[in-house]
């Protein structure tokens, strides 16, 4: 019987949700067979790690602690395994910022963006570059912090006068913020699985939901998003397919990751990768798992199969 602790929790604003897919993860574990203690990350987890000896650990913490590498870093010095990417993907992936840069320099299409920190802001006179940030972006500007996940601090910005608020409000989550080109399409999330030299794309989903984007509120109140199987074109949905896989890859994900992705009439256009999605019932991948004829233990399987190895 393995013996697997399931990580989950700790500090990040987005603890509640983490927790959830936690113990979600947990239960599936143990329907699996294994022996599973989920853990709320602490000061405590790494003595928890060396007494316990587990098989491997089992990554659900969402946001900072979590998805930035902070954990895998710890995991990798004790030598344990874990699911999910590495701490380098993780923390390339968590950080819109560079992974954008990855993608522009992997030919993998992104919406342009700018991004300056809150020095700049403050001491550089950064405020007297937004009237050419909006004549860049005339269709609007989504301002967002760069090292923050489920939307926390995003908002779409149509007149220039109201980019300063919403500058002051993504700063206030990180000291780094991108202003990205508006695009308004639909939206759709890629959940993939396996290793980044040979990635399994499993069903697009599509979200519908009233706010202007996919919000904090959209991602996980019962009611709030509509998520389905999205209807596409084929050669549409092989292009979304080709994309999603190609920025997995670029990132040097393994195991599962989702790929956030917006298409208009230009095409897939790559917003971020999540490493460690939501497992919640109202998640987009737990949902393409079943859309893919998986069920959720055996979606959490696949998710272990390079660690259960």
């Amino acid at each position: 019987m393995k013996r697997v602790v399931v990580a989950c929790g700790g500090r990040s604003l987005e603890r509640s949700i983490s927790l959830h897919s936690g113990r979600r993860a947990g239960r599936a574990l143990a329907a699996l067979g294994a022996e599973v203690k989920v853990v709320d990350v602490d000061g405590a987890f790494v003595r928890f790690v060396l007494d316990y000896e587990p098989d491997y650990v089992f990554m659900a913490m969402h946001g900072i602690g979590g998805e930035d590498g902070t954990i895998q870093d710890l995991l990798e010095i004790l030598e344990v395994r874990y699911t999910g990417s590495d701490a380098i993907a993780s923390a390339l992936c968590l950080d819109k910022h560079l992974f954008k840069a990855v993608c522009m320099l992997e030919d993998v299409p992104t919406p342009p963006w700018h991004s300056f920190t809150r020095e700049a802001f403050e001491a550089y006179g950064a405020a007297g570059t937004l009237e050419r940030v909006m004549d860049q972006f005339p269709e609007g500007v989504v301002v967002k912090p760069s090292r923050q996940g489920s939307s926390l601090g995003i908002s779409v910005v149509r007149r220039a006068e109201e980019l300063r608020a919403a500058i002051v409000e993504a700063m206030s989550y990180d000291d780094r913020i991108l202003l990205e080109r508006l695009v308004e399409g639909r939206e759709l999330a890629v959940t993939v699985l396996g290793p980044a030299d040979a990635p399994r794309v499993l069903p697009i989903a599509e979200l519908t939901f009233d706010d202007e984007i996919y919000s904090y509120t959209a991602h996980y109140e019962i009611g709030s998003a509509a998520v389905r199987a999205a209807e596409l074109e084929p050669d549409v949905a092989e292009r979304v397919t080709e994309a999603a896989a190609r920025a997995y890859t670029a990132a040097g994900c393994r195991d599962f990751a989702r790929v956030d992705i917006l298409l208009d009439d230009d095409g897939p256009w790559i917003l971020e990768i999540n490493t460690i999605p939501g497992l919640t019932e109202t998640g987009p991948a737990p949902l393409a798992a079943e859309l893919g004829g998986m069920s959720f233990e055996a979606f959490v399987a696949a998710i272990c199969a390079r660690v259960e190895a």
